[in-house]
């Protein structure tokens, strides 16, 4: 009652040659999902795990999957998220209770989020897939509108490229597109935003990056019919080169989407900075996220969830840091009070109080330190809207204005 084994691979950091690094298989009975480095692997001397937090490099050691009906967390986070279910679901015909396993396997290795890829021969086989270049932009933008509103192929060959690669996350409509050695993930407007959402996150990332942030670069474009565009460049490849990933949520050890409320207990800034700790990520990137928690309060972006944020393994380094952040999208339609990531334990509420709490888990040496680095960050955020602000509508610009001026406030303890 097991299923055959799946081999997974991993594209080395250092030289970029693919390796087998271990192998995953179900018990389909009890839905136990076992993973076990290959002992070529171990025995190579090579030092990679592929999830530093939950698969230490241990030989002869059989991990069994405590989520996702057995699954382990890094072979999750290579997984499609909603988008990609929802391809794959109808171009095969899936059930919604379709195993997440199944999602794996079918999905194509070619656009796997991170480096690994997945398949059932004990050697590496990895095929590349020719993306949509740039000048294909508005078709790419066209027909994920048309997928995300159940319409036939605007373009028959591109909606079936579309479909071959469903691997990244998130539940938006999203393909990427290449640009030289730069890939890009395209996002666009849909008829159910209730707001200019691209526009919203371009604006977002651009203004986190001029407050002194590790924030991802976009690009907005106007295509035809005035429709809004986004494209946010990955930070996990580059050319023929992918990087080592691995979600917020399995740093914490939860499930998401579907966590459990004892799992949704463990959700939390504090605990995520100190994982970063764990891995080997330098003080400055706890300070980084103790940045990013106070922006997300700021401009009420209450979609913080675990998958939300990353680590990624850098070569020239050896080691594992924060990634550049993404997915950052003020609220449009109300503003928040609390964040969806504890901000210090059991609090989710922003407050001056709540942030500086737990802050020398963020590295500070003293809450008064801690203090006098928000104090300056709150400076930086409230100057620098300026330089975006001349790209929004009035209606947006007046909503982040007025919610600017209400949460500096809060978190300078004013409120």
């Amino acid at each position: 009652m097991t299923s055959r084994p799946l081999y997974i691979y991993l594209q080395r950091p250092d030289n970029g040659e693919w390796v087998t690094v271990g192998r995953y298989t179900l018990d389909l009975a009890t839905n136990a999902g076992k993973f076990l480095y290959a002992p070529s692997y171990i025995e190579s001397g090579f030092a990679w795990s592929i999830d530093p937090v939950n698969l230490p490099l241990i030989p002869n050691h059989d991990f069994v999957a405590p989520r996702y009906s057995g699954l382990h967390d890094a072979l999750r986070d290579a997984s499609p998220d909603a988008w990609g279910k929802l391809l794959l679901q109808k171009e095969h015909q899936l059930p919604s209770n379709t195993h997440e396993s199944k999602y794996l396997v079918l999905a194509s290795n070619a656009d796997r989020w991170g480096a690994l890829a997945v398949g059932k021969t004990k050697l590496p086989s990895v095929a590349n897939t020719a993306f949509p270049k740039l000048p294909q932009l508005d078709a790419l933008a066209q027909e994920l509108l048309a997928i995300a509103e159940r319409r036939p192929p605007v373009d028959a060959k591109l909606r079936r490229r579309l479909v071959g690669t469903p691997s990244i996350g998130g539940a938006r409509a999203k393909a990427t597109i290449r640009d030289g050695d730069d890939y890009w993930l395209v996002k666009p407007f849909l008829p159910t935003d209730t707001a200019d959402i691209p526009l919203l996150e371009h604006v977002a990332l651009q203004w986190g990056t001029l407050a002194g942030m590790n924030f991802a670069k976009t690009v907005l474009h106007r295509l035809s019919g005035e429709q809004s565009v986004v494209r946010v460049l990955r930070f996990d490849r580059h050319g023929e080169r992918r990087f080592m990933t691995i979600s917020g949520a399995s740093l914490l050890g939860t499930e998401y989407p579907g966590a459990s409320s004892s799992e949704v207990a463990r959700w939390s800034y504090p605990r995520l900075a100190e994982e970063l700790r764990r891995i080997g990520a330098p003080v400055e990137d706890w300070k980084e996220l103790f940045d990013r928690m106070v922006f997300n309060a700021v401009v009420g972006n209450d979609d913080d969830h675990p998958r939300n944020h990353a680590a990624i393994y850098q070569p020239s380094e050896h080691r594992w840091r924060l990634s550049p952040a993404f997915d950052v999208v003020p609220n449009s339609d109300e503003t928040p009070k609390r964040l969806t990531l504890q901000v210090s334990v059991g609090t989710f509420a922003i407050s001056r109080a709540a942030f500086l709490a737990d802050a020398v888990r963020f590295g500070f040496k003293t809450s008064q330190e801690a203090a006098s680095h928000l104090d300056a960050l709150l400076v930086r955020i409230e100057s620098t809207f300026g330089q975006v602000a001349s790209q929004l509508p009035t209606s947006l610009r007046s909503m982040l204005l007025d919610r600017l001026a209400r949460n500096v406030k809060v978190l300078s303890g004013l409120l």
